[in-house]
């Protein structure tokens, strides 16, 4: 057994962070699961993110980072194949697998030694479901999008299958890994995702409190009312 910081909620409405055991050797497959699609030969990391990408052992893994990547291009995964994330939904409810778990991306400020990143296609609201311009960032250039109910499907999809490889015990908002990401990935998917895999799996999201690296906690009303 290995002992490492991890964030962990102890009650209802308090944050600490403990000394948590994992298991050393937790096997992870080769190959995704459920009905996530392998685009791991067609992923490109830009010039940047290949400097930043590291190497790590597989059983230091045990959350998954929600993401929305502020833009959307459709559902043609060759045009996301240079996101830098683990995997991706897509609007139409697509999940592919860019990356191996084994890197270290520099996806999630600081959260990335010990998660997995999945990025939302869309430009989506900072507040649940809303229309209003001024609720979306740079609305004329990136669009307003809402998130659609096949990635609702199929973030949730991928959570479970994760969930069923037997390592996942963290479900985490990039906005709690840094600065500058408070609308990561939002309340829309933290609701219909994040919230659904605290209350269906019990998975640890940190607290109403957790926030490593200048990021920020989970705001309340990011919580709502998962469907």
């Amino acid at each position: 057994m290995v002992a490492r910081w991890v964030p962990w909620t102890v009650a209802a409405g308090v944050g600490v962070g403990i000394l948590a055991l994992a298991g050393s050797a937790r096997a992870q497959p080769e190959r995704p699961g459920g009905g996530i699609i392998d685009r791991r030969a067609h992923a490109e990391l830009t010039d940047k993110a290949a400097r930043n990408t590291r190497t790590r052992p597989v059983e230091d893994v045990y959350a998954l980072v929600l993401h929305q990547m502020g833009f959307s291009r459709g559902s043609a995964p060759s045009r996301y194949d240079r996101v830098t994330a683990h995997y991706l939904v897509l609007p139409d409810g697509g999940v592919y697998q860019l990356h191996d778990h084994a890197a270290r991306l520099p996806a999630a400020s600081g959260l990335n030694t010990g998660s997995v990143s999945v990025e939302f296609a869309g430009n989506l609201p900072s507040r649940a479901r809303s229309t209003n311009p001024s609720h979306f960032w740079s609305p004329d250039t990136h669009g307003m999008n809402q998130l659609t109910r096949a990635q609702v499907a199929g973030g949730r999809m991928l959570v479970d299958t994760l969930h069923r490889q037997g390592w996942l015990t963290h479900i985490l908002a990039h906005r709690q890994g840094g600065p500058g990401r408070g609308l990561d990935p939002g309340p829309d998917i933290w609701r219909e995702v994040g919230a659904w895999a605290v209350q269906q799996y019990g998975l640890d999201w940190g607290g109403p409190e957790f926030a490593v690296s200048g990021g920020s906690p989970i705001p309340a009303h990011w919580w709502g009312n998962a469907a």
